[in-house]
């Protein structure tokens, strides 16, 4: 027996217990937070998972930004196209309600006929009773003898059965049936007040107050008619041009 063993060759160890190649996705390089998965291809450059999920929103903000520009776009389209349908409508109601202005305009002339021939053109068609609020004493009777020269038919002439101490000129009283009588005899007294009430006859009440002078003259009459008139067509031209509208 030989007791000098031969030393092991280590330059040719066993190939059955050699170590293989080493692995490339065993080595990592210097930073790198994970192994094969974090990787596109074994040759490909490693690309960290914060820059992946910033790209990702980048995208993402692309996207939304490019459905918010078709979106803007296709309410632009639509409004372009709906624009001269409404411009066409409000030009109708714009016309309507120039044409409504122009009648208007027309009225004074028109309801000067009857207010210059005198009170008495309605005045028959209905009873007027004057009524004195006041202390003066034969107030309601000297008016009521004035108001019956200009063709108005009295009823009763006593004071005021309401007993209301009126302090301004005077008010109108009547039914909501008898809004025309209603001007017709507010235009008489400067300053009155219309003030409807639930009765059901065709007669109408002045009652003076203390703020009464006198009545008014013709052409203060006449004036106070037309300006009526023109107010109560305005509104009514105004309310058919909304209701039009509307529509």
């Amino acid at each position: 027996m030989d007791s000098n063993p031969q030393p092991e060759d280590r330059q040719n160890p066993d190939p059955e217990h050699a170590e293989g190649p080493a692995s490339e996705h065993a080595v990592r390089s210097p930073g790198e937070i994970g192994g094969k998965k974090f990787r596109v291809g074994v040759d490909d450059a490693y690309v960290p998972f914060r820059n992946r999920t910033k790209r990702r929103r980048k995208t993402l903000a692309l996207v939304l930004g490019g459905l918010l520009i078709l979106g803007v776009g296709a309410y632009g389209l639509v409004n372009l196209v709906t624009a001269p349908e409404q411009n066409t409508a409000d030009a109708s109601c714009k016309a309507g309600s120039a044409h409504a202005l122009g009648a208007d305009a027309q009225l004074p002339a028109v309801a000067a006929a009857p207010a210059a021939a005198g009170s008495a053109t309605g005045a028959a068609k209905f009873t007027l009773n004057v009524y004195n609020s006041t202390q003066r004493h034969g107030l309601a009777a000297h008016t009521a003898t004035e108001l019956k020269q200009r063709g108005f038919v009295i009823g009763q002439v006593t004071n005021d059965p309401l007993k209301a101490n009126l302090a301004i000129a005077a008010q109108v009283r009547g039914g909501k049936s008898q809004a025309a009588e209603e001007r017709q005899v507010a235009a008489e007294v400067p300053g009155a007040q219309i003030q409807t009430d639930s009765r059901n006859d065709p007669s109408v009440d002045l009652v003076l107050g203390t703020g009464f002078t006198s009545l008014a003259s013709t052409q203060q009459v006449t004036s106070a008619l037309q300006a009526a008139a023109v107010a109560e067509a305005s509104a009514s031209a105004a309310a058919d041009d909304a209701a039009h509208c509307a529509h």
